[in-house]
């Protein structure tokens, strides 16, 4: 066989096995509602197995949450995301929650990061606006000051337009220890209101909500 033929065959081969690839890609592309199983198989698979076991059941939750606020419309900027999620979720969790989502917040931060630009989406979901620890304690104990002042509404969230900014402002800054959360702090702001763990709406939920109660 001449070499010109031989480069040619060689060249053929390269194509088919490019095309190939290509068939494989495409056939692996997921609808839209398959996204939030996608993720959750993919966090049971990476982040779940590094975390104890409530932790495990908040963060899988909180990435619900998350999911459910972006969906796959692009791109999922964190900071705005941040901000949207705690208030959708506000006082429907205790304190505790917010202390294990900031604890975690690297592992979870660095999770959307690799695994949501990868789900094989026809279009892909980008992540943006990344936030570091101290930005997200301040998103974080913003809420927590806004859920105190909730409380003392009955927890009706249809209130939250009777809270000024002044006031969670004022709270704001006595919850916090340099750039850190005083957590502390925030459990004796949320003591005189006991957190009513009968408005969960499963028991599977009662059970998780009660172990984080049980958190210091």
């Amino acid at each position: 066989m001449k070499q010109g033929k031989f480069a040619k065959s060689s060249r053929l081969k390269q194509i088919k096995a490019i095309q190939k690839r290509h068939q494989q890609q495409n056939s692996r592309v997921i609808t839209a509602d398959k996204f939030q199983a996608f993720l959750l198989v993919r966090y049971g698979l990476t982040m779940k197995s590094k975390l104890g076991p409530v932790d495990k059941e908040t963060m899988q939750r909180f990435l619900m949450a998350w999911i459910e606020t972006g969906g796959t419309d692009s791109p999922w900027s964190m900071a705005k995301m941040a901000v949207t999620v705690f208030q959708r979720i506000n006082v429907r969790v205790p304190y505790q929650f917010y202390k294990q989502i900031v604890q975690h917040w690297e592992k979870f931060q660095k999770f959307i990061k690799r695994e949501v630009p990868a789900v094989p989406l026809a279009d892909r979901v980008i992540v943006s606006d990344l936030l570091t620890d101290d930005q997200l304690s301040k998103i974080v104990v913003r809420q927590l000051a806004a859920n105190s002042l909730l409380n003392t509404l009955g927890g009706n969230p249809a209130m939250m337009s009777l809270i000024k900014p002044e006031q969670v402002d004022e709270l704001t800054a006595g919850l916090m220890s340099g750039t850190a959360i005083d957590w502390d702090q925030v459990a004796a702001m949320f003591e005189p209101i006991p957190f009513d763990v009968s408005t969960a709406p499963d028991e599977p939920t009662k059970r998780w909500l009660n172990q984080l109660l049980a958190l210091s």
